[in-house]
């Protein structure tokens, strides 16, 4: 326990000092104190929780606290909001808090801490209840949302059906995962450690309680790809067929790409573009990986693009805000601000005006984002088609969705209390002349 509290102090102060991921920080601070695996998983479920639940911690630390935040050091602030998470939501016994604290002065050095001795004091010794300003502000601290972010979700959907969308992020989702039919693969071996997603072949979710190092290791030989419920039925909806010239728009890192060239069995060909070259570097690593060979990388802006081409299919899946991911990855709800989403609406109206020029006639056009917003969803594509009459509605299969809001209903949309995986878009449209 004293390395994984090492570890999660040092990842959390990254997180706040350099704006890195959970996993990013995680793996940079275990290497730097040669953290082991039982350590690493240790560590990564306190970032996690800390991470999901930050308004809540930072509300009652505001209390506990007898110095103001910016005048604590990263790693203390970080040990404190721990400590305030094993007390207040993970329920820890007085033996524990007492053992994690002892960790710390170990970890952090008695001297850093004397300073902070009467907050941790009042953390261990003193209960605080949710003080809320007002409803959207009791909310935020139940659920561990930006009250802006509340506002939003209960004027987009109806509140039961709003409220049961945000308390649900406050647990994550199952692991899914594919097998690659690219590559040999004797599932019947290890697939002990999943079970089989109804309707779906191939498609498989980790059972709980199981090791991940299980699937990892026929990740890396290429026999698996761990890939979300919802992009692996984006794919199948997109139903590419063998010989089909496709073009893939925002690819990297590359699982929806893999998917495509499988269902396509390696015969025609996949444009694949994205405008980071770091990213398409790992992109070309896991094509080779898993034995794609009718992929070709482009680094150029989907949004204008730099040649033509008439696809039978054209895939965007431009960036987005990812709350259809909060469950998964907590630190993205406390990094997105209304602003930002107005700015990606533009960049996604832009994406797929450019998809929509290289779509021929009778072609597929597929739009989609891991974002439950409307205003990154129905709202751009509505514009979208009523500014180019000739895309209409497609019909979805596999649907395992609900339909799409506004009138769509044959968009589908994905939901993590519902169907138990991101949240998610898909919109597919044809072009008819």
């Amino acid at each position: 326990m004293r390395n994984s509290l090492a570890v999660a102090i040092e990842s959390l102060s990254w997180m706040a000092y350099a704006g890195l991921g959970e996993r990013t920080a995680l793996f940079r601070a275990g290497n730097q104190l040669n953290a082991n695996a039982d350590e690493l998983r240790q560590a990564h479920r306190l970032i996690m929780e800390t991470t999901r639940y930050q308004n809540l911690l930072d509300h009652f630390l505001s209390f506990y606290s007898t110095t103001p935040f910016q005048h604590v050091p990263h790693g203390i602030l970080s040990f404190l909001k721990i400590l305030v998470y094993l007390k207040c939501v993970d329920c820890a016994s007085d033996k524990e808090l007492l053992q994690t604290i002892s960790f710390a002065r170990q970890i952090l050095g008695w001297a850093e801490l004397r300073p902070h001795e009467a907050t941790i004091g009042r953390i261990i010794t003193e209960r605080l209840d949710i003080q809320p300003r007002d409803e959207y502000e009791r909310i935020s601290l139940e659920s561990s949302h930006p009250v802006w972010y509340v506002h939003r979700v209960l004027s987009s959907f109806e509140r039961d059906f709003a409220l049961k969308i945000l308390t649900r992020n406050l647990e994550s989702v199952p692991t899914y995962f594919r097998m690659n039919t690219l590559r040999n693969s004797h599932a019947e071996n290890w697939l002990s450690c999943a079970s089989p997603v109804e309707g779906l072949s191939g498609v498989w979710r980790l059972n709980e309680g199981s090791k991940l190092s299980t699937l990892l290791r026929h990740v890396k030989s290429g026999e698996a790809v761990i890939q979300d419920l919802s992009t692996i039925v984006a794919g199948l909806v997109a139903s590419p067929k063998p010989g089909d010239l496709v073009l893939d728009l925002c690819a990297a890192p590359g699982n929806k790409t893999s998917h495509l060239a499988a269902m396509m069995r390696n015969r025609g060909e996949i444009i694949s573009v994205d405008l980071s070259t770091r990213r398409m570097i790992q992109w070309k690593k896991e094509m080779y990986r898993l034995g794609c060979s009718n992929v070709s990388p482009v680094v150029s802006d989907a949004s204008r693009l730099d040649f033509h081409t008439e696809a039978d299919l054209v895939l965007a899946d431009p960036p987005c805000s990812n709350s259809g991911v909060f469950a998964r990855n907590p630190c993205m709800k406390w990094r997105i601000t209304p602003s930002y989403i107005q700015s990606l609406a533009f960049t996604q109206a832009m994406i797929l005006r450019s998809a929509s020029k290289h779509v021929r006639v009778d072609g597929t056009l597929v739009y989609s984002t891991c974002s439950i917003l409307p205003e990154e969803n129905e709202d751009v594509i509505g514009h979208f088609m009523r500014t180019n009459p000739e895309f209409k509605m497609e019909k979805q299969s596999p649907f395992l969705g609900l339909p799409g809001l506004k009138g769509f209903e044959r968009f589908q949309r994905f939901y993590t209390h519902i169907q138990n995986c991101n949240g998610y878009f898909i919109a597919k449209l044809r072009r008819v002349a």
